[in-house]
């Protein structure tokens, strides 16, 4: 039986409102009452239980079907609730608290065709704080607490606040972007127009929205992406407009911001409230196609390695940075820099190590086969030998290397199998013996010989020289051979016998240019260098080597201009540091400076009669 006041029921009404526009169309001082008196249980009718829905339908007139359409069901894992067809966390639960549209209410008072104090009514949209606007007036909605003097009866509360709410819709601004709004109420009525968003649980695709939003506001520059109308628009509108778009959209915004910030240090703080969200949520079924997107994304575009925690445990590596590389091989900073940008790896090296990514995969075998390499410096000890000797070794050919000194470091790279092919080469003509009293060392043999190091561990690798030993325990070191210092001398002294039947008198080796002008070793190359000596290179049979020689003519023509510092001051039987500073005192400088342990020359023009005088000290 229908009630003597009938109301209109709207087709985005819930049943409760019903319910209660009917108690006050029909003069029932409370909503409360009218449900005791008509036997409508006041939560059945919330959850659309059909008995409750029955008797509404009955006093009303309306179809049950519809009725029933908003029911809220409260789901018991975690606490998630069902309005009509959209799931919702309980975090946008309304409470007791009245939400409306002062300018729906406004135009329902106005044009409501029933009873004056019947006519407002709740929109399905008003009972979930997902949505934040009135789609229709694109104004925010208002919240309210409930009262003692009108309870949860909504018709009553606009009855007893009406000039307030008058007042609140003349003093709304209706220009707030609904799009999410819009899309919600849509999902509550099981409307799906969304092809990507709409895979997903409407809490799920609300906050996913939500959390994007706040992420990509969180780096101004990709607001750039957006439309200019909508860079000034809350999170969740500018999340709605980028994920409504599918997953790709979502894929290149965040790689686009992540590019751009190249974060350091610990990554996953990048992502802010989106990163809790996932992370809190990483093991609830319905969030397991949007935690591996962005899993995906995070893996693939910042240098995060297995085991690593991301929002779930990271998978594979995709990309390193130039300090995590370093870490995981062992080698250092600047080191793997340079050993990825000689790759083609990288091209800014700029930035600082942890912000500088590159391609794991295909840096692997580089960086594999770098830590598998020891320094000069570690195979220097297990040689026994000094680093003058080391890097004579290395500039002979004799130990291969596969990276050489530059201004980062002091020392080469060698691979352990070089090393342990050196060393079984030098060795496999060394005899073994106790008894070595006879012979002698390496350093002995190159004092004697006037040789180097590297011409004696050729000459043995070659098997020129055979009266070499060493004890058992010997453990591959240089400093354990012994020679037969006759044998070694002699072999030595035919070799300098032909060097002028190899490329005539008209030049010298280096070190016999030493010895000629009378100065360090280390001063020919040095000259070399500074293009003050001519050279050429010659093809040495004795050891299998290109060698450098210098040319006669230039070593005369240079000590025909200069004098070696060390020969002026022999002249004035005094110290080169007191020939150095007496001539320093007149303007007088040797023709180079702060060269290291090479001797120096004065211009023989600016030295001629001038006017020093060395002091003499009286002996005691």
């Amino acid at each position: 039986m229908v009630l003597p006041v009938p109301v209109v029921f709207h087709p985005d009404e819930i049943p409760e409102s019903l319910c209660d526009r009917l108690s006050a169309a029909n003069g029932f001082s409370s909503m409360k009452l009218f449900m005791s008196m008509t036997g409508i249980d006041a939560r059945g009718l919330e959850r659309g239980e059909s008995q409750s829905i029955a008797r509404l339908s009955h006093w009303s007139g309306d179809d049950p079907t519809l009725l029933a359409r908003y029911r809220v069901t409260t789901m018991l894992r975690r606490l998630d609730w069902q309005l009509g067809a959209a799931i919702f966390n309980k975090g946008v639960r309304r409470g007791n608290r009245f939400r409306y549209c002062p300018m729906c209410v406004v135009n329902d008072m106005e044009t409501g065709r029933c009873r004056h104090v019947s006519r407002p009514y709740v929109r399905v949209g008003w009972l979930t704080r997902a949505v934040r606007n009135c789609t229709r007036h694109r104004c925010p909605l208002v919240e309210k607490p409930t009262t003692a003097r009108t309870g949860d009866s909504f018709c009553r509360f606009v009855a007893a606040n009406l000039g307030e709410i008058e007042h609140q819709a003349a003093a709304t601004v209706a220009d707030f972007p609904v799009a999410l709004d819009s899309y919600v109420e849509d999902r509550i009525s099981g409307i799906l127009q969304e092809q990507y968003l709409d895979r997903f649980e409407a809490h799920v695709a609300i906050d996913l929205c939500t959390h994007l939003g706040r992420f990509v506001k969180r780096h101004p520059p990709a607001l750039s992406l957006l439309p200019p109308d909508l860079r000034s628009a809350p999170s969740r509108e500018i999340g709605f407009f980028l994920a409504r778009q599918g997953e790709l959209k979502i894929r290149s915004t965040v790689a686009w911001i992540i590019e751009r910030e190249r974060p350091k240090g610990r990554a996953r703080f990048l992502f802010g409230s989106l990163g809790r969200w996932l992370r809190n949520n990483s093991h609830e079924p319905e969030f397991a196609e949007v935690l591996e997107l962005f899993q995906d994304i995070a893996e693939r575009n910042l240098p995060y390695g297995p085991g690593e925690m991301c929002f779930v445990p990271v998978r594979r590596r995709y990309l390193h940075s130039v300090k995590s590389a370093s870490i995981e091989y062992g080698l250092f900073a600047d080191r793997t820099l340079t050993l990825v940008k000689q790759a083609g790896l990288i091209e800014d090296d700029t930035s600082s190590h942890a912000r500088i990514y590159f391609d794991a995969e295909k840096a692997h075998d580089i960086l594999v086969a770098a830590s598998r390499t020891i320094t000069s410096q570690e195979a220097k000890r297990e040689l026994g030998a000094t680093e003058r000797v080391m890097s004579r070794i290395l500039q002979a050919g004799l130990l291969r290397r596969v990276e050489a000194r530059d201004g980062i470091r002091n020392y080469s790279r060698i691979r352990r199998e070089d090393l342990d092919d050196f060393r079984t080469h030098l060795f496999a003509n060394v005899a073994i013996s106790e008894d070595l009293s006879s012979l002698s060392t390496i350093v002995t043999v190159c004092q004697k010989a006037f040789c180097d190091v590297e011409d004696v561990l050729s000459a043995v690798m070659s098997g020129r020289i055979s009266g070499v030993a060493a004890k058992p325990n010997h453990g591959h070191r240089l400093d354990s051979l012994r020679f037969d210092l006759d044998e070694a001398i002699a072999y030595f002294s035919s070799i300098r016998a032909t060097l002028s039947d190899i490329a005539s008198n008209n030049v010298m080796s280096q070190r016999d240019a030493s010895v000629y002008m009378h100065v360090k070793a280390t001063t020919i190359p040095y000259l070399i260098d500074k293009g003050l000596l001519e050279t050429g290179v010659i093809n040495n049979p004795f050891n299998n080597r290109r060698q450098t020689v210098v040319t006669v003519a230039s070593i005369d023509a240079f000590r025909t201009e200069h004098i070696p510092v060390s020969e002026v001051a022999s002249f004035y039987e005094t110290h080169p540091i007191v020939i150095l500073d007496l001539f320093a005192k007149i303007g007088v400088h040797p023709i180079y400076d702060n060269c290291g342990n090479v001797s120096r020359f004065f211009r023989r023009s600016d030295i001629i009669d001038a006017p020093i005088v060395i002091p003499r000290f009286k002996k005691r």
